[in-house]
């Protein structure tokens, strides 16, 4: 039987592990979801496509903030929060912006799909619409998240050894506790949810149409817009499913909050919450990989894009190289 000392070194040598496995992967992941959602021309003109490629950019910006700053702090006890308050206010200003953009841009994303479910013609599916969007939901988010730079700062242990980087205790914590479930915890599931079960019961009637009367096409609907449909579905599908932990588990701590709690089950507590924010990680670090393995469509402009950049190097490497020789010829010859 593990003691917790052995628990604790276990969770600690597997975060150590798969943080920075978890951080190259994401950011190659959103790299190519970039080039692909911009470069593809089955892609780059859907107004969709803008909001999963912000979505990959706020991704990468979180992978290379949270998960990072958490690394340094297991791996190589390099903690600047708990030096310097700034860095302390940015640091948590940082976790609650960069992890509700992205979410947000999904869900706009999964509403941008239920209104091409019921008719492609939506002011809402333009491009200058969504660009409009990104920008009000970014504000948005900076405006909210403006608590954490006031309230958080470096507080001192109650024996007076330690400095963390935290909240205070009191009527900010408590606000804070409900703010987690509700923002965090429910509501962006649940519009991911409720958008993405609308949208799949649109999709199915749809395709109950073809079914039942082969005539009936609606030749607007465009097949790449359609394959932006699934993936998304399923990643909302993933992103619900990993969320899911850190939701519960927020609506335990706010209702358990005042409970006189033993030191064993502070430690299980604990325990489960930062193994859900592992599966955050992952989270952030997924969606490449669930669209390369949910669509053709995705994975041959994926395929087409390598060849064509590839060869496009290759040639400008030969040019360069050429050009270099000639010039060393002439120094040569002079």
């Amino acid at each position: 039987m593990w003691t917790i000392h052995e628990f604790n070194l276990f969770q600690k040598k597997l975060f150590l592990v798969l943080i920075p496995i978890i951080i190259v992967v994401g950011n190659l992941g959103s790299f190519f979801n970039v080039i692909v959602f911009s470069r593809s021309n089955k892609f780059r003109f859907s107004s969709c496509s803008l909001y999963l490629i912000f979505a990959s950019i706020g991704y990468a910006m979180y992978l290379n903030v949270v998960p990072l700053l958490r690394f340094l702090q297991l791996g190589f006890n390099i903690d600047p929060s708990a030096k310097w308050s700034w860095i302390c206010k940015l640091r948590f200003f940082a976790i609650g912006f960069l992890l509700m953009l992205p979410r947000s841009y999904m869900v706009l994303a999964a509403i941008d799909r239920y209104f091409l479910s019921t008719s492609n013609q939506h002011r809402f599916l333009s491009r200058s619409i969504a660009l409009k969007m990104i920008l009000f939901v970014c504000l948005f988010w900076m405006i909210i998240c403006i608590h954490d730079i006031i309230f958080y700062d470096i507080q001192i242990s109650l024996n007076g050894t330690e400095r963390l980087c935290s909240n205070p205790s009191g009527s900010y914590s408590i606000f804070l506790s409900f703010y987690s479930i509700l923002i965090n915890g429910i509501s962006m599931p649940l519009l991911m949810s409720i958008f993405g079960i609308l949208t799949f019961y649109n999709l199915k009637r749809y395709r109950n149409r073809i079914h039942n009367n082969r005539i009936i096409i609606l030749q607007r609907r465009k097949k790449e817009e359609w394959s932006i449909l699934r993936m998304l579905i399923i990643q909302l599908i993933f992103t619900i499913s990993l969320s899911l932990p850190v939701t519960i588990y927020l609506c335990y701590n706010g209702l358990t909050q005042y409970y006189q709690k033993s030191f064993f089950r502070i430690f299980i507590e604990n325990y489960i919450y930062n193994m859900s924010t592992l599966l955050q990680y992952i989270n952030a670090a997924a969606s490449f990989y669930i669209y390369s393995l949910t669509s053709r469509t995705f994975r041959k402009e994926l395929c087409y894009l390598t060849v064509y950049y590839t060869i496009k190097f290759k040639q400008i490497f030969i040019e360069h190289s050429t050009a270099l020789l000639t010039r060393l010829n002439h120094s040569f010859i002079a």
